[in-house]
């Protein structure tokens, strides 16, 4: 009886064990619990993540779904599970997405703190990289704001961006026609040194080929990622995105 006792609480120690989580985007390998959906929420609207206000819960189940299920096929509840499976993660990719309103003919973004992207969104000879502008500089919170922003090719076929920063007259000479040009996301780590800006533009990924871009100050980024437990990194010249060849 004496030895059943003993093996009956052993079984009991080691079905209660945490789980070991391995992750690059983890700071370390420590021992994570599931985090309650709610709770995951919660913190990051403490972040500073507040949803907008014609964004409904049942938009980010929806993208939440369409991000870990390409078949569409999971209920609320395993998309719930799913998440709280791998806190933080899927959610703030979620966080930065947009969803096209049928009343107002417009996109609107989750949040206006970050931005969900993939080179590939972007359409050659579109207006994307007017869009994509446009959102660099709300995330930022006034610190860099863009305004006249066109986009025009050249007789060489050579893209163009041209715009005002802060009331300065830019020009971004970009790829020829046809080819995405990523050295883009890269010339805006240049505009927070011209600037001398407060925060400084971050990255994260899930080790895909999409992406997050934010915005923060070197204590928002330390208490981000101490309270997610992902490691979001800085955007650094060279390291995520081409370095622009007239640089």
């Amino acid at each position: 009886m004496k030895y059943f006792s003993i093996i009956c609480m052993l079984l009991v120690i080691v079905g209660c064990q945490p789980k070991v989580r391995k992750d690059k985007n983890l700071i370390e390998d420590i021992l994570i619990l599931e985090v309650p959906y709610e709770k995951q929420i919660k913190v990051l609207e403490e972040l500073g993540y507040k949803l907008n206000d014609s964004i409904r819960e049942e938009d980010i189940f929806g993208q939440l779904r369409e991000l870990i299920d390409y078949g569409h096929k999971l209920s609320n509840n395993k998309v719930k599970t799913f998440v709280e499976e791998n806190p933080y993660q899927d959610l703030y990719f979620t966080l930065g997405w947009t969803k096209y309103d049928k009343t107002s003919k417009k996109f609107i973004t989750f949040t206006d703190k970050c931005i969900w992207y993939d080179l590939e969104f972007i359409d050659p000879t579109s207006s994307e990289y007017i869009t994509l502008m446009k959102r660099m500089g709300k995330i930022t919170n006034g610190e860099l704001q863009f305004e006249d922003i066109e986009y025009t090719v050249d007789t060489d076929n050579n893209e163009w961006i041209k715009f005002k920063v802060n009331g300065i007259k830019k020009e971004w000479k970009l790829l020829q026609v046809g080819y995405i040009d990523d050295s883009f996301f890269t010339r805006f780590l240049y505009l927070t040194q011209e600037f001398n800006t407060k925060g400084r533009y971050t990255y994260f990924d899930n080790g895909s080929q999409q992406f997050v871009i934010d915005y923060a100050t070197p204590s928002e980024q330390k208490e981000f990622n101490e309270k997610t437990g992902l490691q979001r990194q800085w955007l650094t010249e060279g390291k995520h995105f081409s370095i622009p060849k007239d640089e």
